[in-house]
């Protein structure tokens, strides 16, 4: 399944904010797609999401229907540092 970056913006200061809110959002992921991880800066209110998902049209409009607000959506390729090669 291809493999996506967002970017979003959100209001979260603290650890527990972002955990209320993921634990109310996982019921909401749709079928056919996966919310892998998330990479935190609270300071400046900057996450980024790694997502399977079939596209990256079918992913911002999952958001909207959810109402999670989002800059962008990068398709993305993980790349193994230790195998020094790409996977997926």
């Amino acid at each position: 399944m291809p493999r996506f970056l967002a970017e979003h913006k959100l209001p979260f200061s603290t650890e527990a904010e972002l955990l209320a809110f993921a634990k109310q959002m996982k019921p909401k992921v749709p079928k056919g797609f996966a919310w892998k991880l998330t990479y935190c800066d609270f300071g400046s209110h900057k996450f980024f999401c790694e997502w399977d998902a079939p596209s990256k049209e079918a992913l911002g409009q999952a958001f909207k229907e959810n109402n999670v607000a989002f800059e962008a959506i990068y398709p993305a390729k993980l790349f193994n540092v230790a195998k020094m090669g790409f996977e997926g």
